[in-house]
């Protein structure tokens, strides 16, 4: 009995040793398969998030261009208005309907001097906004205070229209210029409303909500104090991908997670846990595993070390609460000039000016507060002393241990910045020019034309006082250059009356046939002096909606060209057709002149060049069609020529059959520096 009991124990003992290795090796993979298991999740889950990352970081980027991009077109509008800040609604229409030609979101512009919208544009399907008072709207009230307070644009909303639908509003306050104080005045604010709709189809966000869920806070750019303006609050509180949408003044807060959620058991997840389980014997297995692992984090890091070495733009790492570099790659050290070990011994303010430090110390307030700075631009002092421009993004990390770093995009802006220096010294020069050209022109055509009236006037007295005929030569010759020299004037005069846009244009319906009947009277004394038939064709009952004196104008000039460089006995031919251009009108003179060679009909409508005729005795200034074609442009038509040396030319020109809109009359508000409106009979010829 004792032996068999000693035996039993003996067996059973054998048995626990020969399972205890198999329970352990199993036990051990066992865990080993569940921590690879676990390895291979979180490695989904952050490719993942880094997919959602990037999609998440695009569809940002194209919210802030898009925000920024119709925001910065009313600035230029906030700017014309405080210099001019009693303009006319047919002025602001004017500024504003430019800003509308692009591919921006904006619904309408309004402008509120003292806080009332006097000003809209469109009018059309705005009218409910006319007149409406901010102190009477408390939810818009606020952050119209808070953009005066402020003096910077803040982008408001979305807010319920008083017209009608859902708008973001760019909040911009105008401000004046006080002489006797020195102070800037309040005028009001300019609205404009960006299409919700429209902003959220062209940053992309209704196809982006297609793959992922949503949120957006931060209503009024209040970040992420501000409400929930798309989505749901819970999104927040589901571990979701977040980034803050800069705006020119505060943020919105974006949060996305994909549709389903970060832990997506996919096709590659089912594979793995199979053959964890059909090779669950082997113990290579989640070695090998674990290698394949590291080396996708290695070559991971080898990645990221090689944008950071071969990034174009600077890029820093500096510790959070001391500034001091903790690296910098070769983009950022060569224009400050300094050696890696120089530079790593070094914090952000030594080489930060002091003029910098209330800025410096803003945007630390602003990472704590978000984590992040925004774009802004400083300057950095080189190893030499000299002082160069720098674009600055960052973020705030931290790092295995906990400290909490600087990680920033330090880009240097030194060219960019000396071409828009350069292009505002231009621009600057050239409307100063422009500026003392018109001055110029102005002021020589009244100090020109009183001693040219006084010549022309004794010129014509002495033909009368019974002189001889040589010294009745004389002074016809006095009287001719006279003419001439005045004629030249008013020719430079009016192209400069052109070039400035301060040509009156009085549009109305005027009898073709009439018209040129008026301009063949006037000519025909010259014809006949050259013997020259003057015939026209198609133009009974033929009406168009233009402006009359410059009409005449122009035939005049056509005819008179048409005649002076003729041949005697030759002939001048108008008539009328319609357009292959739907509603324009085609007049046409042609002549049996000299004609021009097709190489140099190019030159024939640039400012003072009259071709072969320069040499010649035929008068002539070389202005007049030049003149012609402007005038043309400018009441929306086109002109032409064909020309065959030896066998004539044909001047070709097209109107617009009917005005802007039938019945208007186009008056620029600007002062002529003199009228032309009278000089009916005044020709524009070369």
């Amino acid at each position: 009995m004792s032996n068999s009991v000693d035996r039993l124990q003996t067996f059973l003992h054998k048995r626990q040793l020969f399972f205890f290795p198999a329970v352990l090796v199993g036990i051990c993979l066992l865990v080993m398969g569940f921590y690879a298991d676990h390895l291979h999740s979180r490695n989904l889950e952050r490719e993942i998030r880094d997919a959602a990352f990037v999609h998440l970081s695009l569809l940002r980027a194209n919210l802030e261009g898009k925000i920024i991009s119709n925001a910065q077109l009313v600035q230029g509008l906030a700017a014309s208005i405080s210099v001019e800040p009693d303009l006319s609604m047919e002025k602001f229409t004017q500024l504003a309907q430019y800003l509308f030609k692009g591919r921006s979101q904006l619904r309408n512009i309004g402008a509120a001097p003292d806080l009332v919208i006097r000003y809209m544009y469109p009018v059309e399907g705005n009218e409910a906004a006319i007149g409406l008072n901010f102190r009477e709207h408390p939810q818009q009230l606020e952050s119209v205070l808070r953009a005066r307070d402020s003096g910077n644009l803040i982008i408001a909303g979305p807010v319920d229209l008083v017209q009608g639908g859902l708008g973001f509003i760019a909040r911009i306050p105008v401000f004046l210029d006080n002489a006797e104080s020195g102070k800037k005045v309040f005028w009001g604010m300019i609205s404009a409303v960006i299409d919700v709709n429209k902003l959220y189809q062209a940053s992309g966000l209704l196809d982006f909500v297609k793959e992922f869920d949503i949120s957006i806070r931060g209503k009024d750019a209040l970040g992420k104090a501000g409400e929930v303006f798309f989505g749901t609050d819970q999104l927040f509180e589901q571990n979701p991908m977040l980034l803050d949408i800069s705006l020119p003044y505060g943020s919105w807060q974006i949060a996305a997670i994909p549709k389903g959620g970060w832990s997506i058991i996919g096709n590659e997840s089912i594979v793995f846990r199979l053959g964890l389980v059909f090779t669950g014997l082997l113990i290579l297995l989640p070695v090998v595993l674990v290698a394949k692992f590291q080396q996708k984090k290695r070559d991971s890091e080898a990645r990221l070390e090689a944008l950071f070495v071969m990034s174009p733009i600077g890029i820093a790492l500096n510790d959070y609460k001391t500034g001091k570099f903790i690296d910098v790659n070769e983009a950022l050290l060569v224009p400050t000039g300094y050696t890696r070990e120089e530079l790593l011994s070094l914090t952000y303010w030594d080489i930060t000016p002091k003029d910098y430090a209330i800025r410096e110390a803003q945007q630390l307030e602003s990472m704590q507060m978000t984590g992040s700075f925004a774009s802004y631009k400083k300057e950095y002092i080189r190893k030499d002393g000299s002082h160069y421009p720098v674009q600055l993004n960052g973020v705030v990390i931290c790092d295995v241990s906990g400290r909490k770093l600087i990680w920033s995009m330090v880009e240097d802006i030194t060219e960019r910045t000396q071409a828009e220096q350069a292009l505002i010294t231009a621009r600057y020069e050239a409307e100063r020019a422009n500026k003392a050209k018109s001055e110029f022109l102005s002021s020589m055509s009244h100090e020109l034309r009183t001693p040219m009236n006084a010549i022309l006037g004794f010129s014509q007295l002495l033909e009368l006082e019974g002189l001889d005929d040589r010294h009745l030569t004389y002074v016809k010759g006095i009287k001719s250059a006279g003419i001439h020299l005045l004629a030249l004037i008013d020719e430079v005069l009016d192209l400069a009356k052109i070039e400035s846009g301060r040509i009156d244009l009085q549009l109305e319906w005027i009898d073709i046939y009439t018209v040129v009947e008026e301009c063949l009277n006037l000519v025909k004394i010259q014809a006949d002096g050259q013997d020259i038939k003057l015939t026209h064709s198609e133009m009974a009952d033929k009406v168009i909606y233009t402006d009359r004196i410059r009409f005449k104008q122009i035939i005049l000039n056509l005819i008179h060209n048409a005649i002076k460089y003729n041949r005697k006995g030759g002939w001048v031919h108008i008539e009328l057709k319609n357009s292959d251009n739907s509603g324009y009108l085609k007049i046409i003179v042609t002549d049996s002149g000299m004609g021009i060679a097709a190489n140099r009909l190019t030159e024939l409508f640039q400012p003072f060049n009259r071709l072969d005729a320069a040499g010649s005795a035929i008068e002539g200034t070389g202005i007049g069609l030049s003149l012609t074609r402007r005038v043309i442009e400018m009441m929306g038509g086109c002109i032409g020529v064909e020309s065959e040396l030896g066998v004539g030319s044909t001047f070709w020109f097209e109107l617009p059959a009917r005005g802007i809109n039938e019945g208007d009359t186009i008056i620029n508000t600007e002062q002529p520096a003199y009228s032309t409106n009278n000089d009916v009979n005044k020709n524009l010829i070369i």
